[in-house]
């Protein structure tokens, strides 16, 4: 919507640009991924049912969701996140992961350690900060508002081809759905070194964001984070749908 204001040439936006920049580019890359995946012979599933969600954790992890996507610790979980499976050619449960989103304020290097020490407690579980807060010059000082985390990401052994495929079409979904500032995941020093982060679609990487003497379960002292802005999911999806797109999902972690 434009107004014309006096004493200028041409129009002024009313609002500040709002959505996605192409919104059929969008939709074009998760057609791209999920025929990536038909030709692989898997297919995806989304759902906000976290109590399904928790069954095939159990059942392919053995152990429970994060208090991130615990539907004890969250009562309206279903409202503000989504997670995905990955099936293989018999129907099987090949892959995980969730998303969920929520408001950092007043900057994602601020909220983040209350935010995940919150929910923790909640479930009783004890978390013991090595830093009151994440290290000085992070990227994440300058990120605010709506941000989505990614979490609960897991790959059977036998079937790490499909990781790309599916770790970037969740992300594209989870921008298409709520268009957060950014998506943000945590990981391990070998996640990160290994490029997993990269190959996911996480331009930005830091070390030690979260530095932990009692770390959360499955976690190490030093988690590392992978930052994924607007502008750079929006570059991914460019680069999906080029006429010769670069992209290659690689066949083994």
């Amino acid at each position: 919507m434009y107004v014309h204001v006096k004493g200028t040439q041409g129009a002024r936006p009313l609002l500040a640009p709002a959505g996605l920049s192409d919104p059929l580019k969008a939709v074009d890359a998760i057609n791209h991924l999920r025929a990536t995946a038909a030709a692989q012979n898997y297919h995806f599933e989304t759902s906000i049912d976290f109590s399904v969600f928790a069954e095939h954790r159990m059942r392919v992890r053995n152990s429970p969701p994060s208090p991130m996507f615990d539907t004890d610790v969250n009562r309206h979980l279903n409202e503000r996140a989504f997670w995905m499976c990955a099936r293989d050619g018999k129907g099987e449960i090949s892959a995980l992961q969730a998303f969920r989103l929520d408001e950092a304020d007043p900057s994602l290097a601020e909220w983040a350690l209350g935010w995940m020490m919150g929910l923790y407690a909640k479930r009783k579980e004890l978390l013991i900060p090595d830093a009151p807060h994440v290290p000085d010059h992070s990227a994440t000082s300058l990120i605010q508002g709506p941000v989505a985390y990614h979490g609960e990401l897991w790959i059977d052994k036998h079937h790490k081809g499909v990781f790309e495929t599916f770790t970037r079409f969740g992300m594209i979904l989870a921008l298409m759905k709520w268009q957060p500032e950014a998506l943000w995941a945590l990981g391990s020093k070998a996640m990160a070194t290994r490029g997993h982060f990269v190959r996911s679609g996480y331009v930005h990487i830091e070390s030690s964001f979260l530095r932990w003497s009692w770390e959360p379960t499955g976690a190490e002292q030093n988690e590392w984070i992978g930052i994924a802005e607007r502008r750079h999911l929006e570059f991914m999806i460019a680069e999906l749908t080029a006429r010769e797109p670069k992209y290659q999902p690689s066949s083994a972690l």
